[in-house]
């Protein structure tokens, strides 16, 4: 199964709120400052978990989160120059938890481009592929994390 990391996240998340975690008010997942379009802006695993704390936020968070910023300033530099991390995080939350579970690799790659896309450079193709290797390898995989 492609997307049982996305998966095992959005029932462990079903799972918290259905035991009784508080009716916090769970955070926005807008990606206000990204640098790019944001579509889908609302992940589909959004439901809010114990303590208030949304899926994206948890995702977001994560130190896997931290090593996609890191892999992608690393290997990708001129995209990420003028970006601040919180985008960069913002952006690879969005492929793991709306672009992948909403349409696959087909979506992610579709919308990698434009919401990567910064100071005149936009992904092509082969870049867009490498950023959604990273993702998986990094960001996504905070979902198999409890």
């Amino acid at each position: 199964m492609k997307n049982w990391r996305v998966l095992a996240l959005t029932l462990l998340v079903a799972v918290l709120a259905a035991c009784g975690g508080s009716g916090g008010s769970g955070s926005s997942s807008g990606a206000a400052g990204s640098g790019g379009p944001s579509p889908g802006a609302t992940p589909t695993a959004g439901a809010s978990a114990a303590g208030g704390t949304s899926a994206f936020d948890l995702m977001h968070d994560s130190e896997a989160a931290a090593a996609f910023v890191t892999a992608l300033r690393a290997q990708f530099p001129a995209l990420a120059a003028g970006r601040s991390d919180t985008a960069l995080r913002d952006d690879g939350t969005h492929i793991c938890l709306d672009d992948l579970p909403e349409g696959g690799d087909r979506l992610a790659l579709a919308r990698i481009p434009p919401r990567f896309a910064h100071g005149g450079i936009t992904p092509d193709q082969p870049t867009a592929g490498a950023i959604l290797a990273l993702a998986r390898s990094t960001v996504c995989a905070a979902a198999s994390t409890p």
